[in-house]
């Protein structure tokens, strides 16, 4: 039974007989679950075709939320912010393949419906990667945009600026990209011919000059691409007008622009609260919403305004009322809220890592009703904070079992700050609450302090629990007829349990009952330890202990000691500062009037009797008979000991075994395997685990919990523990993780259902565009995308104005494009200065054989290759073949087609390549290439040897004056 189990777990906390220690085969420690938003969150990210929420930190992870709540973490080998771009299989949660970039990657964006993304470096370039899926990695591309073609006539090499932001531009993703550079200048690029349609911005290069300045943000601000917003480190706001596709023929008047449309002035310019982040969002096609976030050191700041889009924005804003920095925000649709209706929300992530949900709908109607042009407060409206974890726990249990008895195998106790507490069913890794109790002070009120220390005991359904004003309650369960001992989980408030309590003298700090037992123990902050009767609730005993520091008792556990067929019931006492007292149960009569002590004071963790057997071989020879029967462990912050039980009674410290781990241990607890073997679990302040041995405390394994920090006092966000088969729930502020130590499997249900975070069969085709609806048209969704079928597309790509002058670039013309190179890449430029130390490796091909040192005439290009111009007639005839394609099946041929071929024919004679039309002048032409270059080598050949004739002669010539010159000098 399910209960039996429990009991016979808990049982072996307190009366451990003829133990054996874990091995290394015993021990897997292993992170089973991460729940909620990691601590060290710094970054988020939207996708509103899956409709996954992704949250990046500081430390190499990343942590996915999916609909269903669903969730997922990704973690990186290193615990490291990464310069490279990374890809992960969502599938397996591992890393598959890192792409090294030889810069610093400042900016990146991704074409929507493709395997292409922009990235944007510190030298001012933009690269182009494509995803290969089949190989998993991702591409170079020929194509690029160079910082001296982007950024204009001030683009001089060593004074490069880095590229802030790149997008494409909305309704011409496949034709133009903007950038925005550091400074300040944005350049909107054409793709197809490889050149800046548009450079604006000049103004604010000169006012960086003047003033410290750059740019932090940039969003789009209009639907159809021809709004920016800009956000700078210095709080200034600016909307600079883009030319859009739609007004081709207008480009050549508004291409160089040097003046905003408009600067809002939204208060961030007077405190220089830095604009982090921008985002906008279209409303009605005519107008929309700029959510604007800020802060520094010293401020901060969330703002969401009207822009009109035809015109000036009407400044209509309004504040949100953060109690701290919002470091990301994104706009998720595709919520449910209780009503199970969809809605879109803000979400912002905090500086603490709490992830805020804003009702985006609440947002735009309180908006649009604004008549002020002041700054408004949003009144009585509340952040909903997503359940991911509970801050407010201040005690906890967890009780696991292989059992499966009423679909509940294990149960988690919390106890919190306003004095509650909880029971989780903890089957599934998302924790269900099946009771709450309040705790009732003298008025029949709430009492509201906070729950220092908790003791459930499974059998006879008993909560024993204290707070910090002293007060003990304990809680008996009523049990039903039924076989479901959980039954009491399901009942009303007050109606399956009932309480009697009990004032001590200071906050309680530990509690210890045995199964059965009709005794509870009870130590508080000022050093006194209770024992009380748990049928009348009242006090047996008292005792009054010394402590060297201030904390009072950490550690309580009744025992019965054997020794010489004389059998003692005992109730050790472990202090705050690691000193250890042994009373008499009964009695409570001090046994060990000299207690064993510590040489200095350490916080205790842990205090446990352990009784080994005789012929126990991981003990040392040397140790005497009584030392192998009975030892007491005591684990503080900084090492674990074992003492000789029976010297620890007579007052004298007799030390077996002695470990000094590395770091500042903060949790320790005994943890055993199926078949018994026991062994020490010890989790550390800074989030590593190990698992030791007993009784040699030797390390098996150990592992670590990226992000996890604990800190100890009562406002802390941290609570740890663990149950008696090694199964630990550690909560840290926002985020809980369920980790698992021991080889044993279907711990927790639903698992990997709960880990998939999307389904491939409900994923996006892949051959499909993103097509932006036209601003007569009314958006649907929060981002005016909506998902179409290629061919479904066709036809009906002109705007209903019917003035629209734009071809669209299809993505076989765009794949085209990027697969060719439209400027020399940088390793080309990189190896036409190689020094000359370096190791050149010749090709016969590389060498230029020309035997005529006249200047050759007609027009000569020394940077034009033969595999450039080959790569330039590939390009050419990609480029032609859908038309010709096209034009073939429509059995329409025009004479202009046998021209255009006709002049690529005549460009490759002119430079001695092959034409189409004769398949035999390829070798022809190799033939003829390689006789021309052995006539020119032997001419070479004949020419050296009359150089090196004539050298001899200037040799002997020389050497001849020479004589002539030292003769004269001695006759004179």
């Amino acid at each position: 039974m399910f209960v039996r189990k429990l009991v016979e777990k808990a049982s072996k906390k307190h009366r451990i007989g003829g133990i054996s220690g874990l091995r290394a085969e015993d021990v897997s420690p292993r992170l089973a679950f991460h729940y909620g938003v990691p601590a060290d969150a710094a970054l988020l990210a939207y996708d509103p075709a899956l409709h996954v929420l992704a949250v990046a930190t500081r430390n190499g992870q990343i942590k996915l939320f999916g609909r269903d709540n669903t969730q997922a973490l990704l973690q990186s080998p290193s615990p490291v912010p990464s310069k490279f771009l990374r890809i992960w299989d969502i599938d397996t949660k591992k890393l598959c393949y890192v792409h090294p970039f030889e810069k610093e990657i400042t900016a990146f964006s991704v074409l929507q419906n493709s395997f292409y993304i922009y990235v944007g470096d510190s030298f001012g370039n933009v690269s182009l990667l494509k995803l290969d899926l089949g190989q998993t990695c991702l591409v170079d591309m020929p194509y690029w945009i160079p910082f001296s073609e982007s950024y204009g006539s001030g683009a001089n090499v060593g004074n490069e600026v880095e590229v802030a932001f790149v997008s494409p531009q909305p309704l011409a993703e496949n034709n133009r990209v903007l950038i925005i550079f550091r400074d300040g200048i944005m350049s909107l690029w054409d793709i197809k011919t490889s050149k800046v349609v548009s450079l604006s911005g000049k103004s604010m290069q000169q006012q960086s000059h003047q003033e410290a300045k750059a740019v932090t943000s940039a969003c789009w601000a209009c639907a159809k691409g021809s709004k920016i917003a800009i956000g700078f480190d210095s709080g200034d706001i600016y909307l600079w007008s883009i030319p859009d596709i739609l007004n081709a023929q207008n480009l050549s008047s508004m291409g160089n622009q040097n003046l905003p449309l408009q600067r809002l002035n939204l208060g961030y310019k007077l405190d220089r609260v830095s604009i982090v982040s921008l985002r906008w969002v279209n409303s009605d096609g005519k107008a929309g919403r700029l959510y604007v976030n800020g802060f520094s050191d010293h401020a901060y700041l969330f703002q969401v305004l009207i822009l009109n889009e035809e015109s000036e924005s009407r400044i209509v804003k309004m504040v949100l009322p953060l109690t701290e920095a919002c470091q990301g925000m994104e706009l998720v649709s595709g919520l449910s809220d209780p009503n199970k209706h969809k809605q879109s929300a803000l979400v912002l992530l905090l500086k603490s890592g709490q992830i805020c949900l804003y009702d985006d709908s609440e947002i735009e109607r309180y908006l649009l009703h604004a008549q002020s042009r002041s700054p408004l407060a949003l009144p009585n409206y509340s952040s909903v904070k997503l359940p991911y974890g509970d801050p407010s726990i201040t005690a906890a249990k967890f009780y696991t079992s292989s059992a499966d008895i009423h679909k509940t195998r294990n149960l988690y106790v919390t106890g919190h700050l306003d004095g509650t507490i909880r029971f989780w069913d903890a089957s599934c890794p998302l924790l269900l609450q099946n009771l709450m109790i309040k705790q009732q002070n003298e008025e029949n009120s709430p009492s509201g302090t906070p729950i220092t220390s908790l003791q459930f005991d499974m059998s006879s359904s008993i909560l024993i629990c204290g707070d910090r004003s002293g007060t003990v309650r304990i809680i008996t369960f009523r049990k039903d007829s039924s076989d479901n001992i959980f039954s009491f989980l399901h009942a009303k408030q007050g109606e399956s349990y009932n309480v009697r309590c009990i004032k001590l003298k200071g906050a309680v700090t530990s509690i210890s009952l045995i199964s059965n037992s009709k005794r509870v123990a009870v130590g508080t902050e000022k050093g006194i330890v209770s024992v009380v009767s748990i049928e009348d609730a009242s006090i047996l005993y008292q005792k009054q202990l010394e402590c060297r520091v201030s904390g009072g008792i950490a550690s309580l556990q009744f025992e019965m000691y054997s020794h010489n067929g004389y059998d003692k019931d005992l109730l050790l006492v472990g202090m705050e500062d690691s000193t250890i007292y042994i009373l008499e149960e009964e009695t409570g009569k001090l046994l060990n009037t000299n207690p064993v002590q510590t040489n200095k004071p350490s916080r205790a963790l842990l205090m446990q009797t352990l009784e080994l057997s005789p012929d126990d071989p991981s003990l040392s020879d040397t140790h005497d008979t009584v030392s192998k029967e009975s030892l007491l462990l005591l684990c503080t912050e900084n090492a674990i000991r074992l003492f000789s039980l029976s010297h620890a009674i007579q007052g004298t410290k007799n030390i077996i075994n002695k470990k000094k781990p590395n770091g500042s241990c903060c949790f320790a607890s005994l943890i055993h395997s199926v078949s018994s073997e026991i062994g020490l679990l010890l989790v550390f302040s800074n989030g590593k685990i190990e698992i030791r041995s007993l009784p040699d405390l030797s390390i098996l394994k150990e592992a670590s919990l990226r992000g996890f920090s604990y800190t100890r006092n009562l406002n802390s966000s941290s609570s740890i523990a663990c149950s008696s088969d090694g199964e630990i729930i550690l909560v840290n502020g926002e985020e809980t993780f369920f980790f698992s130590t021991l080889c044993q499997n279907d711990i927790y249900r639903h698992v990997d259902s709960i880990n998939t975070i999307y389904r491939k069969d409900n994923s996006p085709r892949e051959e499909s565009s993103y097509v932006v609806k036209s601003p007569r048209e009314k958006k649907k969704g929060i981002f005016g995308m909506i998902m179409k079928d290629t061919k479904a597309s066709k036809g009906k790509q002109s705007d209903a104005n019917g003035d629209e002058q734009f071809t669209a670039t299809t993505s076989e013309e765009l794949s085209s494009i990027f697969s060719c190179a439209n400027f020399a890449p940088v390793s080309e430029k990189r190896n036409s200065s190689i020094k000359d130390d370096e190791n050149i490796e010749l090709d016969i091909d590389d060498i230029n054989i020309d035997d005529n040192p006249q200047k050759q005439k007609g027009p000569h290009f020394p940077g034009l290759s033969k595999q450039k111009i080959s790569k330039g007639f590939q390009s050419l005839r990609e480029k032609l073949k859908p038309r010709t394609e096209e034009k073939v099946n429509s059995g329409n041929r025009k004479p202009e087609d046998d021209t255009s071929v006709s002049q690529v024919d005549q460009i490759k004679m002119k430079y001695g390549y092959a034409t189409n039309d004769d398949p035999t002048s390829l070798p022809k032409m190799i033939g003829n290439k390689l006789q021309e270059n052995i006539k020119k080598l032997e001419g070479i050949n004949i020419r050296a040897g009359d150089m090196a004739n004539g050298a001899q002669s200037f040799s002997a010539m020389a050497k001849e004056l020479l004589r002539n010159t030292k003769n004269e000098k001695a006759t004179s």
